[in-house]
Parts: structure tokens; C-alpha cells; sequence
């Protein structure tokens, strides 16, 4: 039978049927028991921050350059007579080898004429000295001769007034005196000449003995000697070669000592600079040098190779370069090497020749740190669960970065949880399912970084 809808008599009973029908949905919904799932967390293992002692380093690349860079000029001018056989660019000579003559009979014949003008001044001042001495002689002997004219003449004179002797003999006995003091006077006229005299032969004696110093030093100038142990980068000079003065010979570089520029940027620099014992002092410093005040710091540098990983040099810190690098805006600091052709390994440890470029790392003294190893973080941030499984992020921007690690004075950081989970997304206020990583991947306490 099928059912009319638009009939008026059926429309009770549709009504009847609705008011049961939603009854019945009422009575259904209140009977669902609703069970409380708790929300599930993302799954993230964790180690525990410590803290622990770690000496800072930070690394700078600089180019090995000798301590000494030397330009042998001709210092006299003449003919080059020797040139030692195995001057050739490269060669290693030790300090003091002679490595170039220069004809020195021109030089010769100056110091003959110099010691023979040196050795006439040296006779006349001699003789000057003796004619001062008798000069003093006479001056007593004058005066005595002097005494015994006027008493000669003091005594005629009574004589004349009692007309016991003539007026020749009285103006015989003026004459006399006369003589004697005019003797006398020339003496005295001699003593107040000779000192100048002497003066001048002394500095004429001076002189002479100048010549000589002068044509000696040019005859050992002749010689051209290596001053210090060092290798040959350039000759410019062959033999029987007429040289002047100021011409160029050869060039060479110290092998005893060795320096690296190493260049660090301004902020990385600045920072370490915060693990030094004391702030420089001008004083000290002026007084003591640079590298003292450094020395002090209980800093250690260490160089490597960048064409040969894994073969390390200890330097000493020598001081830091004048200015900013005007184009890197990078501060450098000068390491120095001794010795480095002793500490030759062939085949493992090559000499330190300029130009090779290198890697120096800087290390402070031991500090105390909470430390991030590197492959934990992600860009500028380590990713930390706080105390109700949240996920954080830990801006590492102000930390010090060493190779396998960040470094953090932060020691409200200890206790923390580290996430090691590489999570995607990394969305901050994360809920967490922690669980705490293998032994393996968490960084050993109070091992030191380098």
C-alpha cells in the first residue's frame, strides 16, 4: 500500500512517528560512554647538559712568511772577483758563508795612505806634546833668569846711587832684566798656544784614524757574507762584474724562524679575548713586550698545513698585526715557528716554506662550559625540552664555536635537556615524547676540545 503524504487524514500519524523517532535519538546519545585519550607527544631522544672544562680555541688562516727577508746591496763600488759556486736561488747557506768578493786593491791602497797620514799625525802631535813640556821648563828657567836680572839691577842700582859704578853699568844691568822679561813673555806666550796647537793635531790625529776605520770597513765590505742561516731566493750578480755602490746582489730569507699572519674575524677574536688572565696594560706591554703579555694569558697556538691535514707545528704567539684588515675587517695575530728544518720527517713533516698557507688555532686556558656538540644544532638554535615536555629553542648566536662543539657560560644550562632527535617540523611549543639517547651521542664530560 503506498502512503499519501497530502492526505489530511494521515497526518497524525507522521507526527506520532517523529516525536518517537527523536525520543528514541535522545535516549541513544545519553547511553555513548565518551573514554579521555590522552594526546600523544612527538618522539624525541634527549641527553643531559653538564658542564665541563674545555680549553676555547678559535682557528684563523694566515701564509707562512720568513722572520727575516733580506736584499744584499754592494756597499762598495768594484769588480766582483769571487762568487761562491753553489750561490743559486734555493741554496741553503749557513750564517757568516761568504758568498761574494769584490776586487779590494783600491781599498787596500787607501788604507796604506791612511795609516801613513795617521802614523805623520801621531809624530807631530808627539813632538807638539814634548815642546809643551820644555815650554814649561823654559817658563821656570825664565822666571829664575829673571829673578837674578832685577837683583843684579836692584843691587848696581844702590851702587849708583853711592857713585860706586857707572851709568853704562847700571843701564847694562836694565838691559838685562829687559831681556829676560821679554824671554819670558814668549814662554808665556808659547804656553797659551801649544794646548791649541794640540788641539788641532788631535783632531788631526782623529781624522787619520777615521781614514783608516773607513778604508778598513770598506775592505771587509768587500766581502759580501750571509748573516744569518737562510736560503737564496735571487741573484743578480755574475762574476768579473763591475758593481756600484747600492747595486743589488742577491736576496735571501731567514730559515731559522718562520711567521703566520693568521687572520681572525673581529667578533670571533673579541670574544676569546674575554678568556685572557689580565687586561693589557701600555706599560707592561711597552716594557715587557707584546708576546710577555701574551705568554702570560696561558695561550698556546698550534699551525697546520692546509696541503698536509693532520701535521701540526707549535708556535708561540708573538704579538698582534697594527690595524683592522681595511678589506676582510679581520685582526691578526703573528705565531712564530723555530727551527722548523730540525723537525723535518721526509715523507711525513716537509720544511716550512713561504707561501704555504695554513690554518693556526688559538687556545685559553680551561674554562668551564656547558657544551652543545654540533650536529645537535640546527642553523643558530639547539632544540631543548623544558620541564613539561615543551620543545625550546636556544639562540647559540653569542656562544663560542669550536669544531665539534658550541661552547656556553650559561650554567642555568646545566641539567637541561639537550634534544638530539633531529625533529621536522621543529616547531616550538611541541609537545614531546622524551626518551633519553644512546651513551654514544652525548659529549664526554671534562674532555678538552680541540
Amino acid at each position: 500500500m503506498r502512503w499519501n503524504f497530502s492526505a489530511r487524514k494521515n497526518l497524525p500519524i507522521a507526527i506520532v512517528v517523529g516525536i518517537v523517532l527523536v525520543i528514541l535519538v535522545v535516549k541513544l546519545k545519553s547511553s555513548i560512554q565518551h573514554d579521555n585519550i590522552e594526546q600523544a607527544g612527538q618522539p624525541a631522544q634527549y641527553q643531559v647538559l653538564t658542564q665541563q672544562f674545555v680549553r676555547p680555541k678559535i682557528t684563523g688562516y694566515g701564509k707562512v712568511k720568513p722572520n727575516i727577508q733580506l736584499t744584499s746591496l754592494a756597499e762598495v763600488t768594484g769588480t766582483v772577483t769571487y762568487i761562491h759556486p753553489a750561490l743559486k736561488k734555493g741554496e741553503i747557506f749557513k750564517a757568516q758563508t761568504l758568498l761574494i768578493k769584490i776586487d779590494d786593491s783600491d781599498y787596500l791602497l787607501q788604507l796604506a795612505k791612511a795609516e801613513a797620514n795617521l802614523a805623520a799625525a801621531q809624530v807631530d802631535l808627539a813632538a807638539k806634546r814634548t815642546a809643551q813640556d820644555n815650554n814649561k821648563l823654559d817658563i821656570k828657567l825664565s822666571e829664575h833668569k829673571l829673578g837674578i836680572a832685577e837683583s843684579e839691577f836692584k843691587r848696581t842700582e844702590k851702587l849708583f846711587d853711592k857713585s860706586s859704578v857707572s851709568q853704562t853699568e847700571l843701564d847694562r844691568a836694565q838691559q838685562s832684566v829687559l831681556v829676560q822679561r821679554q824671554d819670558l813673555q814668549r814662554y808665556l806666550n808659547q804656553k797659551r798656544l801649544i794646548p791649541l796647537e794640540i788641539k788641532a793635531l788631535q783632531a788631526q790625529v782623529k781624522k787619520a784614524e777615521a781614514d783608516v776605520n773607513k778604508a778598513e770597513l770598506d775592505i771587509k765590505r768587500t766581502e759580501i757574507r750571509l748573516p744569518f742561516t737562510g736560503r737564496i731566493h735571487k741573484v743578480d750578480v755574475e762574476r768579473s762584474q763591475l758593481v756600484t755602490k747600492g747595486a743589488t746582489l742577491f736576496s735571501a730569507s731567514d730559515v731559522e724562524k718562520v711567521l703566520i699572519n693568521a687572520q681572525f674575524t673581529y667578533n670571533t677574536f673579541n670574544q676569546f679575548s674575554g678568556f685572557f688572565k689580565q687586561r693589557p696594560n701600555i706599560e707592561n706591554i711597552s716594557s715587557d713586550g707584546m708576546a710577555s703579555y701574551l705568554k702570560a694569558q696561558e695561550l698556546a697556538a698550534s699551525v697546520e698545513i692546509l696541503s698536509q691535514s693532520g701535521i701540526t707545528w707549535q708556535a708561540n704567539i708573538e704579538r698582534l698585526s697594527d690595524e683592522i684588515d681595511p678589506q676582510s675587517q679581520t685582526i691578526g695575530v703573528v705565531v712564530a715557528i723555530q727551527n722548523s728544518y730540525e723537525k723535518i720527517k721526509l715523507g711525513e713533516r716537509p720544511p716550512l716554506i713561504a707561501g704555504l698557507r695554513a690554518k693556526v688555532s688559538l687556545t685559553a686556558a680551561a674554562q668551564s662550559f656547558v657544551v652543545i656538540p654540533r650536529h645537535t644544532v640546527r642553523g643558530r638554535y639547539a632544540l631543548i625540552a623544558d620541564d613539561n615536555r615543551l620543545l625550546r629553542k636556544l639562540d647559540l648566536t653569542d656562544s663560542i664555536k669550536q669544531e665539534n662543539s658550541f661552547l656556553l657560560q650559561h650554567s642555568s644550562l646545566e641539567g637541561s635537556k639537550l634534544v638530539t632527535t633531529d625533529l621536522f617540523p621543529a616547531i616550538e611549543g611541541t609537545l614531546l615524547d622524551l626518551s633519553e639517547a644512546p651513551a654514544q651521542l652525548s659529549t664526554a664530560n671534562g674532555k678538552e676540545l680541540h
